[in-house]
């Protein structure tokens, strides 16, 4: 039986939608400094399809963030229109869709269709991450 200060599986839901939200819009303004703050200590991103020239597997904040720092140094503009996200039955997981368009610094441009998988701790920070695009842009 849940207490009177139980937290509904709708405001979890609500939390991590505005979580996903943030990831989305921080990532845009190529903000990596407010955007890690969004992931657990101990979090783990996993990209199965990535090319040899990118990780696979990312593990821990700090890593994720010296990653994600070097990735964000590549672009000038970085754009997510027409971003689903999809929450699942646990709360705590979500389907994400995003075609990320980016400006790069070389003067190349970047655009893909992405999918992915997020989980979240029950404090609401990403826990796993599991990220699924077509690596032929990449390379």
């Amino acid at each position: 039986m849940r207490g009177f200060n139980s937290v509904t599986d709708e405001q979890i839901r609500a939390r991590n939608t505005a979580a996903l939200n943030d990831y989305f819009r921080l990532l845009e303004a190529l903000d990596i400094d407010t955007w890690i703050d969004l992931w657990a200590a101990d979090c783990e991103v996993t990209a199965p399809y990535a090319p040899d020239s990118v990780a696979a597997t990312v593990q821990g904040r700090d890593r994720l963030y010296a990653f994600y720092t070097a990735e964000a140094a590549k672009y000038v503009r970085l754009r997510y229109p027409a971003t689903e996200i999809h929450p699942l039955h646990d709360p705590n997981r979500f389907l994400a869709r995003w075609f990320p368009h980016g400006e790069l610094v070389d003067g190349g441009t970047y655009r893909n269709e992405n999918v992915g998988i997020f989980e979240f701790d029950d404090t609401g920070l990403i826990r796993r991450f599991v990220e699924y695009f077509n690596p032929t842009p990449l390379l």
